[in-house]
């Protein structure tokens, strides 16, 4: 892919992107617990890319 002038690439940075391991719910119900954590990227021609991010010394992170 050639790259376009003064367009740059996605970097993820090298730092936690969230923290904590339980969601609030949209109800009046318990929280939940965090399993997994994606960050999705939705591109113009239609596409999607999921990054799974990794959970690290009490945060989510890039891999």
């Amino acid at each position: 892919m050639a790259e376009l002038p003064g367009e740059d690439f996605l970097v993820l940075p090298p730092m936690p992107l969230a923290t904590g391991q339980l969601l609030e719910p949209e109800d009046d119900g318990p929280p939940v617990r965090i399993t997994k954590l994606e960050f999705v990227i939705s591109t113009e021609d239609g596409g999607e890319l999921r990054i799974p991010l990794v959970q690290r010394h009490g945060a989510w992170w890039a891999p």
